[in-house]
């Protein structure tokens, strides 16, 4: 790999982690509020954060360019974090809702009964029996900021570069054998997340097996 397109992809992964970080941080509090909701208002919730991604994504990117300019806030990296988290949160939100809806509530009651606080509650059950939700959640959201491209492109004007954007201009100009080497370092990188992943959730499952 080249030194450009090296620097591009670390670049890349620390755009990831730092718009991972801040889905999970945003997303687990509104996921957890939502799965102690009634359903009546959580399925007005769900449809509430359903409805942006009625639209595709290159329309929700450039109104968020469109706002930016709008309020005079100059586009760069913080615009990038800031558009990738606004596409990607639903992605972190729905796995964990899913996971915390699901959850045997007799585990929590039986943590309550036994005289733990509501911090060693959460710590000590909710949050291992959603650890599958999360590492779900990240999967969603940590390989697509990486690999996309057009978000970068709009909401920084072509300035910033993500792995994305280097593995279209070599195709698209023609570098197919360079092009298809770096998407094999993004197969082996899904690959290895994916493997991850799924030793995770198992352990997560067995730990929960012996709460």
């Amino acid at each position: 790999m080249q030194p450009e397109a090296m620097n591009t992809f670390i670049y890349s992964v620390g755009i990831a982690l730092i718009t991972t970080i801040m889905c999970l941080a945003l997303g687990y509090p509104a996921a957890y509020i939502m799965s102690r909701m009634t359903s009546n208002v959580t399925q007005i919730l769900v449809i509430l954060f359903i409805l942006p991604m009625w639209v595709n994504f290159l329309i929700r990117t450039l109104a968020t360019v469109a706002m930016f300019d709008f309020l005079h806030i100059p586009l760069g990296q913080g615009s990038l974090i800031f558009g990738m988290v606004y596409n990607f949160l639903p992605f972190m939100i729905y796995p964990i809702y899913n996971n915390l809806k699901k959850t045997d509530r007799s585990l929590i009651e039986a943590t309550q009964d036994l005289g733990a606080s509501p911090m060693q509650v959460f710590f000590r059950t909710v949050l291992p029996l959603s650890a599958p939700g999360i590492s779900s959640g990240i999967m969603m959201v940590f390989m697509p900021v990486i690999s996309t491209f057009a978000i970068a492109e709009l909401l920084t004007i072509n300035n910033i570069k993500l792995f994305g954007t280097t593995l279209q201009e070599n195709i698209y100009n023609g570098m197919w054998n360079y092009g298809a080497a770096l998407s094999l370092v993004m197969l082996l990188l899904i690959g290895i997340t994916s493997l991850l992943n799924t030793e995770g959730n198992a352990k997560a499952a067995e730990e929960g097996g012996l709460l």
